[in-house]
């Protein structure tokens, strides 16, 4: 009886531990250039905000990019969490996605009235 609940507590360990880490999903046009990014963070207490706009600087900073969005006269700041993206999916979002001149919308979350807001989405805008 002992070997059992000790194998019992192995399987369900190790199972535990090889669950898949939860990751950013991507969206593929038939073309193949990639068109939508979802799943970037967690759920959060903060407010949800949405911005429109063609994408201005951007600026990577370890697993942290920060995109300016100009929609009209205003700019608005944004951190794209890097880290949950998959390898391929990081090597073209910034040759697809996050490229200066085009337009997206991302949604997110923000904490701070007037600080950047942070990204779970980005869409390409037609």
């Amino acid at each position: 009886m002992r070997y059992l609940a000790f194998l019992l507590l192995v399987l369900f360990s190790v199972t535990a531990y090889g669950q898949k880490k939860d990751t950013a999903v991507g969206t593929y046009a038939e073309n193949g250039k990639l068109i939508s990014i979802t799943n970037l963070t967690g759920l959060s207490d903060c407010s949800a905000v949405s911005v429109s706009g063609k994408v201005g600087k951007v600026k990577t900073d370890g697993g942290l990019a920060r995109v300016n969005i100009k929609s009209g006269k205003s700019n608005e700041s944004v951190e794209v969490p890097l880290d949950r993206l998959a390898p391929d999916e990081r090597a073209v979002i910034f040759k697809q996605l996050l490229r200066k001149s085009l337009n997206i919308r991302i949604a997110g979350y923000r904490c701070e009235p007037d600080g950047p807001f942070k990204a779970f989405s980005i869409d390409r805008v037609y």
